[in-house]
Formats: structure tokens, sequence, C-alpha cells
């Protein structure tokens, strides 16, 4: 059996990723095959057939025969079961029908950020655009990198003024030692590229990809490169003067949400804080150690672990994994803030409420 197995793809019959090479080693090993994943389908039909290949690659030869068999509904060798399906079931001693998941109670919380926040945003937007449009203009692996890491910077401000203050501190620094050095630069850049399966590697690899791809740049003209970086230097300024405020409009609608549940008053009431960036994650919950900053939920007196992808699972006794993260929210800490690492083999269930710091709050 293998779990999330949909991270078992290929692109095209050339194009087979170590994992999907894995896939077809194991198929030839056994009799026995059961392949699990939510998201098996990516829209792309080839994709798809690749992957159902790894079942049986006669019945899943090319595309029209699997399009054909789901049009009669009759594609043999995999079932599909939603989970508004499984609302329920018998208790394995007793026989009682139990219900398996509680209700969720989903809400929105809407706030708009202020008019510094707004400048600084603005300010950003123009940057993008301006290296997107030069990114557009380059159809190369560099130009497809170079609008990648573009798009992550809005995602990064949508996440907190932290996380996209720290990537542009990132990137001047990488655009200053280009500048110091372009034909090292040109060397290095000949096989840096976007993997094609991006999406699907584990987040640790995800994280190292991004940061390799933040120095990435589109001309390598010194006169180009000391403008971006004062382009940079300008977006670094603004963004500290808003951190500096400490008025930053989410996490005050954080600080009243958190309030308004009680969480202050209610040391055994758990708390999970999903973020999708480590940065913001540090901005919550850091340490205030190794250039970290001092967290705002500590700041705000609660007691915080966290999980992100940079954490090995290990053991419930081995301090600084995951495991060890999972026993100090039940048992000790009332909030765990955590990147999707926390829902890679990690219990959470104990914790009703639970809040996605990134673009919206939802308890």
């Amino acid at each position: 059996m293998v779990d999330e197995a949909h991270k078992m793809s290929a692109y095209s019959s050339d194009k087979k990723t170590l994992a999907y090479q894995l896939g077809e080693a194991l198929s030839e090993r056994t009799d026995h095959y059961l392949l699990m994943a939510a998201t098996p389908h990516k829209g792309d039909p080839e994709n798809f057939c690749l992957f159902l290949g790894l079942l049986d690659r006669d019945v899943y030869g090319d595309v029209r025969s699997l399009e054909e068999a789901m049009k009669q509904h009759d594609a043999p060798f995999y079932l599909r079961r939603i989970k508004e399906a499984l609302v329920t079931f018998p208790d394995p001693e007793t026989g009682k029908v139990k219900t398996l998941f509680a209700k969720r109670n989903v809400q929105t919380t809407e706030f708009q950020i202020d008019d510094e926040e707004w400048d600084f945003y603005d300010a950003l937007t123009r940057y993008v655009e301006d290296q997107s449009i030069k990114a557009a203009s380059d159809n190369s692996p560099r130009g497809r990198a170079l609008g990648f890491t573009m798009a992550m910077l809005q995602r990064r401000f949508a996440s907190s003024v932290y996380a996209v203050r720290r990537t542009l501190e990132r990137m001047k620094d990488k655009r200053e030692r280009i500048l110091a050095d372009p034909e090292g630069y040109r060397q290095d850049q000949l096989a840096r590229k976007l993997p094609e399966d991006f999406e699907d590697l584990p987040e640790e690899e995800r994280e190292k990809i991004v940061a390799e791809l933040e120095d990435v740049v589109a001309s390598v003209d010194p006169i180009a490169l000391r403008e971006e970086i004062l382009q940079l230097g300008k977006l670094i300024a603004q963004a500290r003067e808003l951190e500096e405020r400490e008025v930053e409009r989410k996490l005050v609608v954080l600080k009243a949400v958190l309030t308004k549940q009680g969480v202050f008053n209610d040391p055994k009431m758990k708390l999970l804080l999903f973020t999708e960036h480590k940065d913001t994650l540090d901005f919550l919950a850091g340490d205030g150690r190794d250039g970290r900053p001092l967290g705002k939920l500590l700041k705000w007196g609660l007691s915080v672990t966290q999980i992100h992808g940079g954490m090995k699972i290990d053991d419930r006794d081995t301090p600084g994994s995951r495991i060890y993260a999972e026993r100090e929210f039940r048992e000790s800490c009332q909030v765990l803030v955590a990147t999707e690492a926390a829902g890679e083999g990690i219990n959470l269930q104990f914790c009703w409420f639970m809040i996605n710091y990134d673009g919206t709050l939802c308890a």
C-alpha cells in the first residue's frame, strides 16, 4: 500500500519523476498493489493515465482508452470515495453506528489593511509587474523561474509583512553578490529551473528550491542590477517601518479573534495555527535566537510550540522533532504554529480550534 500516491506522478512517458520510477519498480515486484490518493487527477489526462498505468499498463495504455472507460462508468482497478459519503461507521465492539466527523463551524474574519500597508502593497506590486514583464519576454527556464519568484512575493505579503520583507532582503543580498561576480552567476544559472513536480515535493525540498530561485534575475547588466537593488532597498525600508509600528492589520485582527474566543483566559484551550511560510511561522512563534524574531504569540504570553518541514519526524522523546512537538502541544503547550508538515503522520484530533493565518482568518 502506498499513501499519498499522487506524488508518484509523470508528466509524459519520457519525463518520469524519481517517485514515479519507484512506483514502476514496486508495480513489477508485487501482485497486490494499493495506491491511495486524495488528489490523483491534476487536470492532465496523460498524467492521470500514466498514474493509473502503475496498476495496469495494458488497460490504461492511452488516454483514449481511459476516457472511454470513464464514459461507460467501467474503469477497472480504481475506486473513488468522497469524504462527504463517509459520515458514519459502526463501533467494532458494539456495532452501534457513530458519526465519524464532528460538525465543522467555519467562519471568515474580514479585515482591511490600512493606508500605509496599501502604500507598501502598491510599491511591491509595481516592482512585481516590472519584473514579471521582463520574465514574460524571456521564454527560458530563467524567465519562468523569475516569474514564479515574483508570484511568490505577493503570496508572502498576504501571509505577513515580515515574510515578504525577509524574502526581499535575501533577494537584495543575492543581487549584490551577482553584481560583484556576474560571470560566476552566469555559470551557476545554466541548469537552474523550476521542477515540473514542484507542488508534489516535500515541504523542505520546495523551500530549498524557492530559496535558490530567489537569485534569478532578469539581467546581469550592472546598471539594471543597481537599479533593482535600489528598488529592493526602498521596499525593505517600507516593510521595516510597517513592522516597527506593530499595528499590522491582520495581526491586530488575529489578537481580537483570540480574545473573543477566550484563548487568553483558558490555558486548556488548544489552538492550531497554520501558515504556508516558514518566515511567517518565525514571525508568530520564533524563539528570538539565531536571527529569528521573538514570536508575537510568545509576546502575548501564550505557550507555543511549532512544526515545520525542516524538522525531523523522529519520536516523542527527541526534542526538536515533529512528534515531540505534537506531544508538547497535547500535554503542555496551548498553541501549535505549523506549516503543512503537521499534516504528515501527526495526530491533532484533540484540538478543535484552528486558524489559517495566510490570506484570511478562519475559526
